[in-house]
């Protein structure tokens, strides 16, 4: 068998060195592993035969069998004659092959890696794979991963969720194309380049040891919520599911509300995070099912607040903020494809409050004209359904039903009245345990009811005394008496003929 010289040439015909080229011109075949390099044009320049096994690429199942088909190749024609195998990289796969099967020793004239200018960006260990072979890589975040050879489309997505395993989906990567040039994206966007042959490398840099940091972005927080999902990570948190952290999502937007109600700066950018964690979470279970990332959650977002903005992205016109509503709704009916206003209604999550939702549905009948005048005039209905709960309660009616009617009832008084139905019962309820706190104070243990309210102190007696009623009908159990009073008890009566204005809760 004739000698075989393996030679580097690198991509670009800038990069053959001169070693190189005097073995190019050497006695025997030039044999080239791809015609699709910058090799090409300098050998007809020179005069140098060459032929390709690009062939090959059609004929073998897989890169593993690709690279057996052209180190036999190479030792077929080295049957004749010297042969000069020309490849990127002295690296590739079928050298590897080439050098198991020849019986005879192979010189290798080494040229530019493929990586070349990737170097630069790594800063440390760097663990090199073949993207072939995506499915066998051992990758640790504590190390760059630099992936050589990604050749298509469907090979880099295979590569992709492969190093997201590992790497944030937004982490920052180097992409280093034929031509030489290196770009600077995102992890996520590895199959979404506009070109792939064999010439596409690509380097993730390793992460930071987290326990070191002392300030944290949003992809080092990605990757504490991945060490906490991983195999070795927390045993809660991996247990978690979409479903069994639902209620914890709304729970932390609600006291994000509540820090905001309280005016409290610092227990705001608290709660912030604790809904932030709920989301990063998601995102990361449906990752790890397949279904999505929070790169995709993030995209998406951002792709809705540039489309419902077209008076800010595009050429659309909104001066006020009632314009703006009107034209979000407007994109969001067109969006979902609701040709009637019944969809729309419906359309409201049920998993709202319901004295939100109400407002919502109530507010979206209004667009179309379905609406009272003002409160004035929908005072009446209140007191139709106060009349037709009261008529349920004598009858043993539906009495839930009627109760739901004039709660409804009473959402589109306040609406009308520019009132937030949540927000007002939110500020009673706040206000019945302040009052239910200080009326709790003036109990005095051992004595009944009846005296300690003749006894009541403070410059409005008459106010207290309505709301010592409230708390004694609706809570007795808490004031720890000696009688518990009903609707029809003698103290009930003697507060209502003392209080006429009473009304009932005293709020």
């Amino acid at each position: 068998m004739a000698q075989i010289t393996v030679i580097g040439v690198g991509f670009r015909r800038g990069q053959l060195t001169e070693e190189a080229q005097r073995a190019l011109k050497g006695p025997g075949a030039v044999v080239l592993h791809t015609e699709r390099c910058g090799l090409t044009e300098w050998l007809r320049e020179n005069g140098v035969p060459y032929e390709a096994l690009d062939a090959l690429y059609e004929d073998a199942e897989d890169f593993d069998r690709h690279a057996e088909m052209a180190a036999r190749a190479v030792l077929e024609r080295a049957g004749a004659e010297p042969v000069r195998y020309a490849v990127f990289d002295v690296r590739d796969r079928s050298v590897g092959k080439l050098i198991e099967l020849c019986e005879a020793p192979v010189d290798i004239i080494a040229g530019p890696p493929i990586e070349e200018g990737l170097w630069a960006h790594a800063g440390g260990a760097t663990d090199c794979f073949e993207a072939s072979d995506w499915e066998n890589f051992a990758l640790h975040a504590d190390r760059n991963a630099l992936v050589r050879e990604l050749a298509t489309r469907e090979l880099a997505s295979e590569v992709k969720l492969k190093l997201m395993d590992c790497y944030p989906a937004e982490c920052k990567i180097y992409v280093r194309s034929g031509d030489g040039e290196i770009e600077r994206t995102s992890l996520v966007n590895l199959d979404r380049l506009p070109l792939y042959d064999h010439r596409l490398s690509a380097l993730v840099p390793a992460e930071r040891e987290l326990t070191a940091l002392e300030r944290y972005g949003f992809d080092d927080f990605d990757r504490v919520i991945r060490r906490l999902r991983s195999p070795d990570g927390c045993p809660w948190d991996r247990k978690q599911t979409h479903r069994s952290l639902r209620t914890n999502l709304v729970e932390e937007a609600y006291e994000a509300v509540d820090a905001i109600d309280r005016g409290d700066t610092e227990a705001l950018y608290d709660e912030l995070g604790d809904v932030l964690l709920q989301i990063v979470l998601h995102a990361e279970i449906a990752r790890q099912h397949g279904e999505f990332a929070i790169g995709d959650v993030i995209t998406a977002i951002a792709h809705k607040m540039i489309s419902r903005h077209p008076h800010v992205f595009s050429t659309a016109s909104a001066d006020t903020p009632d314009q703006v509503l009107s034209l979000w709704q407007q994109l969001k009916k067109e969006e979902r494809h609701q040709d009637t206003q019944a969809e729309v209604l419906k359309s409201v999550t049920k998993s709202l409050p319901s004295l939100m939702r109400a407002e919502k549905v109530q507010k979206r009948a209004a667009d179309v004209g379905f609406d009272w005048k003002d409160a004035e005039e929908c005072f009446f209905k209140i007191s139709e359904e106060a009349d037709e709960l009261r008529e349920a309660m004598e009858r043993h009616g539906d009495v839930e039903g009627e109760a739901g009617d004039l709660l409804f009832a009473a959402v589109n008084v306040a609406r009308l009245a520019k009132v937030q139905p949540e927000l007002a019962l939110k500020g009673a309820v706040d206000k019945f345990v302040r009052r239910f706190e200080a009326t709790e104070a003036l109990i005095v243990p051992g004595q009944t009811l009846a005296d300690q309210i003749m006894k009541l102190p403070g410059p409005n007696p008459q106010d207290a005394k309505r709301v010592l009623e409230s708390l004694v009908i609706a809570h007795p159990e808490a004031f720890g008496s000696r009688a518990t009073p009903s609707q029809n008890s003698p103290i009930v009566d003697m507060m209502r003929r003392n209080c006429p204005k009473s009304t009932g809760l005293g709020m």
